[in-house]
């Protein structure tokens, strides 16, 4: 059984996961609260699924871009769960697990991911589909709304993640300006554990457990240049 813990920012989601079915999942906005939400919620869902901490075989943790705050509280409690357990720790990148909730409905368009970064920045990264999956396409940059669509190159595009109020207005005129550029559903654009429980089992089937020490783990910041 896979536990898997995101709270790179202001979204608090976890996971529980046997590799072939996601058994439970639990997705809420807490904003800063995490540091007094995630013990007793991991406590919480575990109860309700009757799944007991030594039942727990892995732990996947999203390791960012985020707020340092979210990162640090996350990163801190998966990393001890896993060494006390002696368990493999996956970390996984916010925009990894965004771009892998997303559906394929036209595999020519390019995936732009956004997490917030706070005081009116983002953090973004375009995803390609390729083999079947969104795959990165460059390394997330640090940036702004109006930065991120001026400086598109042509060509048509789907955005997801935390889009707030200034970054859909800003979607919907570029959209009437320039090239097609479509805001995801909101069912879709919430980073949800499941998806990084998902693809943690993936890189747990097709790597040594020796690659997932705890101590390994690594929250990513971003800080402007």
């Amino acid at each position: 059984m896979l536990l898997a813990i995101d709270t790179a920012t202001q979204v608090l989601s976890l996971a529980l996961h046997d590799q072939q079915t996601l058994i439970a999942e639990q997705t809420w906005r807490t904003g800063n609260r995490h540091n007094t939400l995630l013990a007793t919620s991991i406590q919480s869902i575990l109860s309700l699924c009757e799944v007991k901490p030594e039942d727990l075989t892995a732990v996947a943790v999203s390791v960012g871009p985020g707020t340092y705050t979210g990162l640090r509280v996350g990163v801190a409690m998966a990393k001890g769960i896993a060494q006390v357990r002696k368990l493999p720790l996956i970390g996984l990148s916010t925009l990894d697990t965004l771009a892998a909730s997303q559906p394929f409905t036209n595999t020519k368009y390019t995936l732009i991911t956004v997490v917030q970064a706070g005081r009116g920045r983002i953090i973004s990264a375009p995803y390609r589909v390729k083999k079947g999956r969104w795959t990165a396409d460059d390394e997330p940059t640090l940036t702004t709304w109006e930065k991120l669509l001026s400086d598109l190159p042509d060509g048509s595009y789907y955005v997801t993640g935390e889009v707030d109020e200034d970054g859909r207005q800003r979607v919907a005129d570029h959209a009437h300006e320039s090239s097609p550029l479509t805001l995801v559903s909101p069912v879709h654009r919430i980073r949800r554990a499941g998806f990084l429980a998902q693809e943690a089992w993936r890189l747990l089937e097709s790597h040594p457990h020796t690659d997932f020490e705890a101590a390994k783990v690594q929250p990513i910041y971003m800080k402007s240049e």
